[in-house]
C-alpha cells in the first residue's frame, strides 16, 4: 500500500479518492466543454453511422470548443504548476541561480500573455462581420476571442505564481500547497 498524500488538506489512499475536492470556475469550464465535445461527438457518431444522416454543424462547433478547452486548459496548467519543462542546466546550477532564472521565465510568460491579450483584441476587433460557416455565427466572438480570454486568464495566474514567489514548476508527483 502506498503511503498517504496529503491533497489540500485532506488524505487519500489511492488515486480517485480527491474526488470530493472541490473545483473552481475554470476548473468546472473545463470539465463541462469536455463533457460537451463528448456529448456531440456521440451524438454525430450516432447519427451518421446508426441513423444514416450526418449533422452539418456538428463538426464546426466542436472544433470551436476545443479550441477553448485548449487554450483554457494551458491557463489551468500555468496555474497548478505543471507546464513541462527541461531542466538539465537549471539543475546544475546554485538553488539562488535557479529561483531567479524560474522568475525570469515567469516574467516572460506574463509578457508574452499580455502581448496575446493585446494582439488578440485587436484580431478580435478586425475579424468583426466574418461569420462561421455552417451556423453563421460571429467567428470573432465564437472563435477568435479564445485568446485574448485565456491569455488574460493566464496573466492573472503568472501574476499570482510571481507573488506567491511560486517561480519553478511542480515535479512529477509532487503536490501543490493549499490555495486560499
Amino acid at each position: 500500500m502506498s503511503p498517504k498524500r496529503p491533497i489540500k488538506g485532506k488524505t487519500m489512499d489511492k488515486p480517485g479518492d480527491a474526488a470530493g475536492q472541490r473545483l473552481s470556475v475554470p476548473d468546472l469550464m473545463l470539465v463541462g466543454l469536455f463533457s460537451v465535445i463528448l456529448l456531440i461527438i456521440f451524438i454525430a457518431v450516432f447519427f451518421r453511422y446508426v441513423l444514416n444522416h450526418s449533422l452539418f454543424w456538428s463538426d464546426e462547433v466542436v472544433r470551436y470548443l476545443f479550441v477553448w478547452f485548449t487554450l483554457l486548459g494551458a491557463a489551468l496548467v500555468l496555474r497548478d504548476r505543471r507546464h513541462i519543462r527541461v531542466e538539465y542546466f537549471v539543475e546544475h546550477l546554485p538553488d539562488g541561480m535557479q529561483r531567479v532564472l524560474g522568475a525570469m521565465g515567469l516574467v516572460l510568460v506574463l509578457a508574452f500573455n499580455a502581448f496575446l491579450v493585446i494582439a488578440g483584441m485587436l484580431w478580435v476587433r478586425e475579424t468583426s462581420g466574418a461569420r462561421t460557416p455552417a451556423l453563421g455565427l460571429p467567428l470573432n466572438w465564437v472563435y477568435y476571442s479564445a485568446l485574448p480570454v485565456t491569455a488574460a486568464l493566464s496573466c492573472w495566474f503568472a501574476a499570482r505564481r510571481l507573488v506567491a514567489g511560486e517561480y519553478s514548476e511542480l515535479d512529477a508527483g509532487q503536490e501543490d500547497k493549499p490555495r486560499r
